[in-house]
Parts: structure tokens; C-alpha cells; sequence
């Protein structure tokens, strides 16, 4: 029988670090864990030792103090293998049709570009 998947999961009271900078909390800023969130999508909040608290935080945004490094370059890693598919992809029109609009990034979630402009659409409309 295969074994479930261990989930790495913080806990309240936890110690962690910021893998990317938040408004008022630069990348590697320590932080403890004070609240839990979820059932299908974990989320936490987090008082930073600046004194800056963020809540809604995805796990993957955070990492053990002991881990912090070993994450940066694991991140690095997935971003040059996923950069080196992109290029392949580059032959058959992949690139081409994913450089079609502009995404956006928004609490470490892509906005597609055709999500964008229709509520672009959508506003212009509302205003007429």
C-alpha cells in the first residue's frame, strides 16, 4: 500500500520566513505564524518582526528559517526548467500564444490577460 503524501504544514506558534517580499515586509524577514486558515487551501497570517502582520499568506510563500535557502534554490531551479520548456515550446507558437496579453501576478496568483481585459470591457461599459 503507497503511502500518503507528507504536506508540509506550519503551525500556530511557528517560526518562518518570508520567501517573497510582501507591502512592508522585504524577502527573509522572520515571522511567527498566528493563525491558521483553510481546509482545501491552507492559508496563514503572520506578525513579522518588523511589526507588519499579513494575513491570507499561501504556504509556499513561506519557508522553516532552517529551509530558507534550501527553498530560494529550489525556486530557482523550477523557474530556469520551467524558462527552459517555455523556449522549446517557442517552435510551435507556445510562447507566442501565452506573450498574447499582459498577466498580472496578484497575492502570488496569474491573472490571465483575457480575464483582464474583460473586466477592462466590463468597466467601460458600467461608465457608459
Amino acid at each position: 500500500m503507497a503511502k500518503a503524501a507528507v504536506i508540509d504544514r506550519f503551525r500556530k506558534g511557528e517560526t518562518v520566513k518570508a520567501l517573497d517580499p510582501f507591502p512592508g515586509v522585504p524577502q527573509g524577514t522572520k515571522g511567527r505564524v498566528y493563525l491558521v486558515n483553510g481546509f482545501a487551501w491552507e492559508r496563514y497570517r503572520v506578525l513579522f518582526e518588523n511589526g507588519t502582520d499579513v494575513g491570507s499568506i499561501d504556504g509556499s510563500m513561506l519557508a522553516r528559517p532552517k529551509q530558507f535557502d534550501e527553498a530560494l534554490e529550489r525556486r530557482s531551479r523550477a523557474a530556469a526548467a520551467a524558462e527552459a520548456v517555455t523556449d522549446e515550446g517557442a517552435g510551435d507558437g507556445a510562447a507566442a500564444a501565452a506573450a498574447g496579453g499582459e498577466s498580472k501576478v496578484v497575492n502570488g496568483v496569474t491573472v490571465p490577460p483575457h480575464l483582464l481585459d474583460r473586466s477592462k470591457r466590463a468597466r467601460e461599459r458600467l461608465a457608459a
